[in-house]
């Protein structure tokens, strides 16, 4: 008489099976992506680390922003890599310039396709497809020196003196008395 034994995995066990799988298939992902390309058609690409699969640098960069730090965490990646590196943000593979020469080098490059300044794809699903970041060129430079005419500090001024009466406006009709806030 053959009996069957049935086990049950208990919720650990699966959670262990699923990691292991997954850990398994970003080791293969991860040796067949970096092997597939011989070393003739292999593209310079600068120093630094992608990190994580998927996150990256991320986690560490948001920890940076959230104790206000973030140049202090860029600054230790110069330091580490140059002023140009690689990194992976927001699941996005990354080229990281830096310093005075390359911001003109990308901001003044004729050819839009040769060079584009492109946030991660995350940063445009925020921001929108038209934002500054996205804009390259005769666009950025139109945007931009559209927005240094409003940003001058005698126009900073006058807005400053109208927003502080429609506050105050505000504040007197719907605020005054009250004891809490909703």
């Amino acid at each position: 008489m053959v009996h069957k034994v049935q086990q049950e995995m208990s919720a650990g066990e699966v959670f262990l099976l699923i990691l292991a799988t997954l850990l398994i298939f970003l080791f293969l992902f991860g040796c067949s992506s970096s092997s597939g390309s011989s070393r003739g058609s292999r593209k310079r690409v600068p120093p630094g680390s992608l990190g994580i699969p998927l996150i990256g640098q991320s986690l560490s960069f948001l920890r940076a922003m959230k104790k206000n730090m973030a140049e202090d965490w860029v600054q230790r990646k110069i330091n580490k890599y140059g002023p140009i590196f690689k990194l992976n943000l927001f699941g996005t593979p990354t080229v990281f310039l830096c310093g005075p020469a390359a911001n003109k080098f990308i901001f003044s490059t004729a050819d839009a396709d040769a060079l584009a300044n492109k946030p991660p794809p995350s940063i445009t699903r925020i921001l929108g497809a038209h934002n500054l970041l996205e804009l390259s060129g005769a666009d950025h430079k139109r945007v931009r020196g559209a927005l240094a005419f409003f940003l001058r500090p005698e126009m900073l001024k006058s807005y400053v003196g109208k927003i502080d009466t429609q506050v105050k406006e505000h504040v007197s009709t719907h605020w005054q008395g009250q004891t809490t806030v909703t």
